[in-house]
């Protein structure tokens, strides 16, 4: 199997992973997208004044469509089911109902996709980590 190649896709600009891979005494080199799946357009990040924060990403797979189903959503830890996601435009948001403490608080974003051609099952997963500080 060839080494991963990042292209971009000119229909939505974010980068693709790719495979190349040549069958042996062929001079056919076959591609195919192994994973378009990303999180982008995290928030909160930084320092946030409020004690309760919407937190916001942008979940996409190139190729497939996800649902909320396909993703999990944790805020300190602790997994969040009442999250919006449309599907169409990729957005999710989470308002915090609960008024969160000063300091640091981490969420955590996990992406898992499954998508099918003539050839088989492919899918793809996607984590994505960041902290913001709840001011004093």
């Amino acid at each position: 199997m060839g080494r991963p190649r990042r292209r971009r896709n000119s229909r939505n600009p974010r980068w693709s992973t790719v495979r190349v891979t040549r069958t042996k005494g062929s001079n056919k080199t076959t591609s195919y997208r192994v994973s378009g799946l990303s999180i982008t357009g995290v928030g909160p990040t930084g320092r946030v004044a409020g004690r309760r924060p919407t937190v916001r990403a942008t979940v996409i797979d190139q190729g497939t469509r996800l649902t909320k189903g396909d993703i999990r959503l944790y805020v300190d830890g602790s997994e969040k089911s009442r999250f919006h996601y449309d599907p169409a435009s990729g957005r999710l948001s989470y308002y915090v109902g609960n008024a969160l403490a000063p300091g640091v608080h981490r969420v955590e974003i996990l992406a898992e996709s499954e998508s099918g051609d003539e050839r088989g099952r492919t899918g793809g997963t996607a984590r994505k980590s960041w902290t913001f500080t709840v001011a004093r």
